[in-house]
């Protein structure tokens, strides 16, 4: 089997809106509550954005895009452009449930979004983490990520 290529035990594909209720149950163990409806709205307009992916890893062996499934996780990568940096990908999100960690889910999600990113004709993928995650800081470099800058990050309401 070659390095790209998923483990058996898993399938990774692009996500759909019946998998809205796991990738709500999943964004909740990243800290993220969210529900179905709201999921199902978002992957609806990713869905109609030439930039903007998102996969899955579910089990091997239960029908693809089983909404009665437990996904393993999933990962959110687009496209970006910077003033200052120009064009790349971004990973935006990337979750593991919590039974399926260190099970290989993860690598091979971050292998599709750069699939996808390189047949995007995007030559850099970025991926930010949250400084209470210390298991992604070790996560990341074992795929050949570099560290290149720690920062913070602001938010501000603006409203309804």
């Amino acid at each position: 089997m070659s390095a790209d290529a998923p483990p058996a035990t898993m399938r990774i594909r692009p996500a759909c809106e019946a998998d809205a209720p796991e990738l709500a149950r999943l964004s909740g163990q990243l800290g993220y509550p969210s529900d179905a409806a709201a999921m199902r709205e978002r992957l609806q307009k990713l869905g109609a954005s030439a930039d903007h992916a998102v996969f899955v890893a579910e089990p091997a062996g239960g029908p693809a895009g089983n909404a009665s499934a437990a996904l393993l996780g999933w990962v959110h990568v687009g496209r970006g452009i910077w003033l200052e940096s120009g064009e790349s990908a971004e990973i935006l999100g990337l979750v593991v449930g919590a039974a399926a960690r260190r099970g290989g889910a993860g690598r091979q999600l971050v292998a599709a979004a750069e699939q996808w990113s390189r047949a995007a004709g995007l030559a850099r993928i970025v991926v930010r983490s949250n400084a209470v995650r210390p298991e992604a800081h070790f996560f990341y470099p074992k795929l050949e990520y570099v560290l290149a800058k720690t920062q913070r990050v602001y938010v501000k309401s603006l409203g309804s």
